[in-house]
This record gives structure tokens, sequence and C-alpha cells, in this order.
């Protein structure tokens, strides 16, 4: 609920707006740190990065057309793991913009890099893996997204450090599988 009237001013104009964008561009939302945003220390927190992650992807979908791809078929994306590296503190009322961008794809997989970016400068970057899912489990591909959408691409190979991610997910036990 913190992020409410943001996920509308992003969400809203990306679903309803009509001008679809290519899945391979580079998708920018903006924003600023707001006082609610900070943590104790005085600059944004932690978690609020992941929260605008999860914009970033609605915006992702929403532009792309996607989504309309997913809800005809009842697939959903899900955020499987996500690792952020931090390298200056934002603070209120401080301006910036995520940049967020496909870097492959793998099975189910498709792996995502977000990018903070302020006055010029890289704040942060957010490698994340996510895979879609259809109803009653259903094994959903990304090549299926991409043919539902009218693309047919071959995989680019994957990064070193998205390749660890990818195989940490392969590997987990049976039990979580799930």
């Amino acid at each position: 609920m913190n992020l409410f009237f943001r996920f509308l001013r992003i969400f809203l104009p990306a679903y309803f707006s009509g001008r679809r964008t290519e899945p391979f561009d580079v998708h920018v939302i903006r924003s600023a740190v707001w006082l609610g945003d900070q943590d104790p220390m005085g600059h944004m927190t932690n978690s609020r990065y992941s929260s605008f992650t999860d914009l970033a992807m609605l915006n992702y979908i929403a532009r792309t057309g996607f989504l309309h791809v997913f809800r005809k078929r009842g697939w959903m994306p899900v955020i499987q793991a996500e690792a952020l590296t931090f390298y200056r503190m934002m603070q209120f009322p401080q301006k910036f913009e995520v940049r967020t961008e496909p870097v492959g794809w793998e099975g189910s997989y498709i792996l995502f890099r977000h990018t903070f970016v302020s006055g010029g400068k890289v704040v942060a970057e957010s490698r994340m893996v996510a895979r879609l899912v259809g109803r009653k489990k259903e094994r959903v591909t990304i090549d299926m997204v991409f043919d539902g959408y009218g693309l047919h691409l071959d995989a680019p190979e994957i990064p070193a450090n998205y390749r660890s991610m990818l195989d940490d997910l392969k590997a987990r036990p049976a039990d979580v599988a799930s």
C-alpha cells in the first residue's frame, strides 16, 4: 500500500497509453525519494529499491503489451531471485530513475537488470530472475511468451553473474520447487 499512488502514476499511463514499446528497449520510470522512503539513517531504505523494481517490472509488462498476452493465457510472472548492489545513498527529495532491460532468458526464466540512476550517476543495480507460471502450475517458457507476442528469437548468452543465480534456483531441493 505504501507505493499505491506511485503504482497508479506509473501503471495506468503504461497500460492505457496505446503506445507500445519493444521488449528489448530500456524502459524507464522516474520518481523521487519521499520522506516515507527513508530509514532512521536518513537515506532510502533498502527494501524500497525492491519495491521500485516491482513497479519497473509492471511498467515493462504493461508498456510492451506482454500483460495482454499473460492475461489472455492465464500466465503470471513470479520474481524468483533478486540481488541488489548499492553504490551511493539517496535522500529526500532526490530524484532518480529506474532503467529496466532484459538481459537474457532460458526455459521458463527471464533475466532483468534494473539500474537506479540519479544525477547521471549509477546509485544501485538489481539483477533479477523471474519466471512465468500458468494455471494449475503449467510450465510456461519464454519462447511461448515470444510466440504469443509474435517474436522468434534466439536466447543470448547469459552473463556469468546471472548464470550463478539461475543455477542456484535450478539446484533448489524438490520440496521447495513448487
